[in-house]
C-alpha cells in the first residue's frame, strides 16, 4: 500500500544561477529559501524587513522602495526603550526615531539594487487577514504587542491584493524587464485564528496566485503548500507547536524546489559548496598535525577551483588564519 499522495515537481523554464541574484520576501518560508541558498554563496536578500505576513503589506513595501519612499511617521512607535513601525516586523528596530528612518533608508536602497539585479523574485504569502490601526485607518505588517483593541481584523479581498499586485509588477519591469516572479503559500498554519479561519486564509492565498499566474506571464507558483498538506499529510513531519514544518519536512520541500529550479550543474555546484562549508566547521583531534594541514591546503585549492564565479575570500582567509594559528604555512 502507497501511504502518501506524492506528486511530481513542476518545471520551471527559467533557472537559478550563479550569475544572478534572487530576492525571497514575506513569511518563514521565505526565509527558508534565502538560509538555503545562502548557504550554498548565491547572492540572495531574504526578508530584509523581517517577516511580512500579508500579500497587501508585502508588496506595498516593495512598491514603496523601489518608489524611494520614506518610512511614514504616522506608523511609527515605541516598546521597550525601542523604536518600531508598523508596516515592518519586530525585527526590524532602533534605539531612536531617526536611526529608525535612516535604517529603512538604507535597506529600501539595498532591496531596490537587488531588484534590479536578480533572476528571481520569490514572495511567499503567509495569511489573507489584515490587521488596520483603528485611530490611524492603517492597514499594518506587524502588531508590536500592542493591545488588542488598537486593532481590527478583516480577510483581505483577492481584488485588492491583486490592485497592489498590479502597481508593484509594473515597478518592477521598469526596472528590471526580464525578472520572473514565483509565488508560493506558506506551509505554516496560522492556526491561532482558528481553524477553519486557517482553511479560508490559505484558500484565499491559493485563489490569488492563480489568478496571478494566469493573468501575469512572468508569474510562477510553487506549490510548497500543497507538499506539506497533500504529500506529507502527517503530524510527523512537524515540529512540536504542530504548526511549523520539521526539519524532515524543510529538507523535502527544499529537495523539491531545488529539483524545479536549478540545472544539474547547479545543483552539483551547489551540493559541492555545501560540503565544502560543512568541511570548515570540522573540529580536528590534532589541528597542528599534517593531516589536517593537508585537508586544510586541500579545501582552500576546491574553493580556489570555483573563484571567481562563487566568492570564497572570506572562507579562505579564515582557513589560511587557521593554518598559521596551527604552525603550518599558508
Amino acid at each position: 500500500m502507497d501511504f502518501r499522495t506524492a506528486f511530481p515537481s513542476p518545471h520551471y523554464s527559467h533557472k537559478l544561477s550563479y550569475e544572478k541574484a534572487v530576492f525571497s520576501m514575506g513569511s518563514c518560508f521565505a526565509g527558508l529559501l534565502g538560509d538555503r541558498l545562502s548557504a550554498g554563496k548565491f547572492n540572495v536578500l531574504a526578508n530584509p524587513f523581517g517577516i511580512i505576513y500579508n500579500p497587501l503589506s508585502l508588496v506595498k513595501l516593495l512598491s514603496s522602495c523601489m518608489l524611494g519612499e520614506a518610512l511614514d511617521k504616522q506608523g511609527v512607535l515605541t516598546y521597550q526603550s525601542r523604536y518600531f513601525h508598523y508596516r515592518l516586523h519586530s525585527s526590524f528596530h532602533a534605539p531612536s526615531e531617526e536611526l529608525l528612518h535612516e535604517q529603512f533608508s538604507a535597506t529600501s536602497q539595498q532591496v531596490m539594487d537587488h531588484l534590479t539585479r536578480c533572476s528571481h523574485v520569490f514572495l511567499t504569502w503567509g495569511t489573507a487577514y489584515s490587521y488596520e490601526h483603528t485611530e490611524w485607518k492603517i492597514p499594518v505588517a506587524n502588531c508590536h504587542k500592542q493591545p488588542t483593541a488598537f486593532f481590527s481584523k478583516r480577510l483581505l479581498h483577492t481584488s485588492e491584493m491583486e490592485e497592489a499586485f498590479r502597481g508593484f509588477q509594473e515597478l518592477l519591469l521598469r526596472i528590471n524587464p526580464d525578472v520572473r516572479v514565483v509565488v508560493t503559500v506558506s506551509p505554516v498554519r496560522h492556526i491561532k485564528d482558528g481553524i477553519p479561519e486557517n482553511q479560508l486564509s490559505k484558500s484565499t492565498l491559493r485563489v490569488l496566485c492563480h489568478q496571478l499566474e494566469t493573468t501575469y506571464g512572468f508569474v510562477d507558483y510553487f506549490p510548497s503548500y500543497e507538499w506539506m498538506m497533500d504529500d506529507l499529510r502527517d503530524y510527523r513531519f512537524y515540529k512540536a507547536d504542530m504548526i511549523h514544518p520539521s526539519e524532515v519536512a524543510e529538507d523535502y520541500i527544499w529537495t523539491k524546489f531545488s529539483d524545479s529550479f536549478m540545472e544539474p550543474a547547479v545543483r552539483k555546484k551547489y551540493e559541492r559548496v555545501i560540503k565544502m562549508r560543512r568541511s570548515m566547521s570540522h573540529r580536528p583531534f590534532y589541528p597542528g598535525s599534517n593531516e589536517h594541514q593537508r585537508f586544510l591546503a586541500k579545501l582552500i585549492q576546491e574553493m580556489e577551483d570555483l573563484q571567481p564565479e562563487i566568492d570564497f575570500s572570506s572562507e579562505i582567509a579564515a582557513i589560511q588564519s587557521k593554518m598559521l594559528d596551527c604552525g603550518g604555512d599558508a
